[in-house]
């Protein structure tokens, strides 16, 4: 009778909780509102010991029910509530049958509004002799049989206000939902058409495998001394001295196609290719012999200007139907060239001097459309870098796109800020499969959540954002700083070594996002009303990843900015 109260619902709605049910003696069961998204009631039995007490957290509002006066386990309840600044209400269920009582007893000195205010006073006195006195409690005085009688109004109108003030502090957790397509709602429902939540958790793990796991081949060729192994070292955020850098020269170093995967990123590979035009690999049968089928796309440097060896390895490319990119490097060999003339001009005009160039030349040669970037291996992050990387963000598919993001070094604030945005995008799916897959509850929660799942993805993202020790190291390389400067910026938990203990300490602690993550789902993907304290796993799994990667990626700011004295 509460719930439907607290909805608005008669009893004989079809949307109404049963009346006369056994409460639920599990986890909570879940009752949404038919008309405000945003306000779920989670029906869950006072019993004894830690069982409504492990739920608590999770709650937003919480709302406590007696049929008589309210005693120390509902007091307790409400302390701990209160002391964690959630708001709780009181709500005297069965009063109409006290009222009934009392009509027989008294007879004609039966008066209702006085009944009523006696029923209220004895309920806010049993709170008060248990520590509640003060603020003084409210109570509701909710009717059995009739749910739109009493204060069964004022409930839901005290809960409507509840719902308007957390949309106000949370609804900016709503915009990373946007990014659920359409396709992926439908996937799910299919699949939970087609097999119930054992076939939305292979479905969600496939995707999420093919994600994780997605095979980008990227080569880099070009004529011998164009620099294709110092910019393979650069894009993969090594200097040529680091171990696993590709090997570097004044002549031809490269004598067969070579794979040097990103670091931490196995699935990520940049080949260094032989120099074309030398007289092992001529340009007519260059294609063949370096496995061309092997690449997804092909990135051609020239260290000077764009040569005949350059326009027939880009058709050829064209012929057989991938992509190829232009870079022209050693950029900064020709400022600094201009720099000792007597009159310099600025950069830019240099910068622009040198792209009309190409242009013209690839123009020549019937490749006006070609995109030419401008790099250097030794400042990879300045030039033409970011219209680079953005342009094989938007050229690449979906999964590859994925890998080639977060394989990317960490040297700029857009890159941070891109990778946190991606991320994001997973960790719905992340917190589905793990709050589905586990069969046993952790110690000191209330929910099951597979943690295998979770340390896997807390490590990754540390790993994403540049702050396991490996990439603090090569970073404070790079930048001159002592590796403990940079680490002190780290401040996130996860700075340290991650285990088991450490994902239930933030399973613990996640809060704030339940009422949107719980909403969303439940009204975006039907299966959501199947998952009963699944959904409340699923929403604290979803918050706690969520908070995390906030940190991490606030942390990889900072440590970014103090590595080199500035924003970069």
């Amino acid at each position: 009778a509460l719930l439907n109260a607290a909805r608005g619902l008669a009893e004989d709605d079809a949307r109404a909780a049963p009346l006369g049910a056994p409460a639920s003696s599990g986890g909570p069961v879940l009752y949404p509102d038919p008309a405000r998204p945003n306000l779920l009631l989670w029906e869950l039995a006072l019993t004894e010991g830690e069982g409504p007490a492990r739920w608590l957290a999770e709650g937003d509002v919480v709302l406590l029910a007696s049929d008589g006066l309210f005693g120390a386990s509902h007091a307790r309840l409400a302390q701990e509530a209160r002391g964690a600044g959630k708001t709780v209400h009181f709500a005297r269920t069965k009063a109409d049958l006290d009222l009934h009582t009392l009509r027989r007893l008294l007879g004609e000195r039966y008066h209702r509004a006085r009944a009523l205010d006696a029923l209220r006073a004895a309920c806010i006195q049993s709170l008060a002799a248990h520590g509640l006195g003060e603020p003084p409690p409210v109570v509701f005085l909710i009717s059995g049989h009739e749910p739109q009688e009493l204060d069964g109004p004022l409930l839901r109108q005290a809960l409507v206000g509840d719902v308007r003030v957390y949309e106000r502090v949370l609804r900016p957790a709503l915009s990373g939902f946007e990014l659920i397509s359409e396709r992926e709602v439908a996937e799910i429902q299919e699949a939970y058409e087609l097999g119930g939540l054992a076939e939305v958790v292979t479905r969600v793990q496939c995707s999420l495998e093919t994600l994780w796991n997605a095979q980008l081949d990227v080569a880099v060729t070009g004529e011998s001394g164009a620099g294709k192994s110092t910019f393979v070292n650069a894009l993969r955020g090594l200097s040529d001295e680091d171990e696993g850098a590709a090997q570097t020269g004044v002549t031809e170093t490269t004598a067969q196609p070579t794979a040097y995967p990103y670091p931490g990123y196995p699935n990520v590979t940049l080949w260094d290719l032989p120099g074309i035009g030398t007289p092992s690999f001529r340009a007519d049968r260059y294609l063949e012999a370096v496995d061309f089928t092997r690449y997804d796309f092909f990135i051609i440097l020239a260290s000077e200007r764009f040569k005949e060896n350059h326009i027939r390895l880009a058709r050829a490319i064209v012929e057989q139907g991938k992509r190829f990119y232009f870079v022209r490097t050693k950029v900064d060999n020709d400022l600094e060239a201009t720099r000792r003339r007597k009159d310099p001009p600025e950069e830019e005009e240099v910068l622009e001097e040198i792209r009309r160039d190409c242009r013209e030349r690839l123009g020549q040669a019937g490749l006006g459309d070609t995109k030419v970037f401008l790099l250097s291996s030794f400042e990879i992050e300045k030039y033409d870098f970011q219209a680079f990387e953005e342009t094989l963000e938007r050229e690449l598919p979906g999964h590859k796109r994925h890998a080639f993001l977060l394989s990317l070094p960490n040297l700029s604030q857009a890159i941070i800020e891109k990778k946190r945005q991606l991320l994001h995008q997973e960790v719905w799916k992340v917190a589905l499969v793990s709050s589905l897959v586990a069969a046993m509850p952790l110690p000191g929660l209330a929910f099951t959540c597979d943690v295998s799942i979770l340390l896997r993805k807390l490590a990754a993202y540390r790993q994403d954002f540049g702050l396991d020790a490996a990439s603090l190291a090569r970073l404070a390389e790079r930048a001159g700083k002592p590796l403990e400067v940079l680490r002190a910026e780290v401040r996130t938990v996860l700075r340290r070594s991650i285990n088991k203990e450490v994902v239930i300490g933030l399973l613990g602690k996640a809060t704030g996002g339940g009422l949107v993550v719980v909403n969303f789902f439940f009204h975006r993907i039907p299966i959501y009303g199947a998952l009963a304290s699944g959904g409340i796993s699923f929403h604290t799994t979803h918050s706690m990843l969520s908070q995390c990667l906030e940190e991490l990626a606030a942390d990889s700011q900072r440590v970014l900015i103090k590595a080199f004295d500035s924003k970069v």
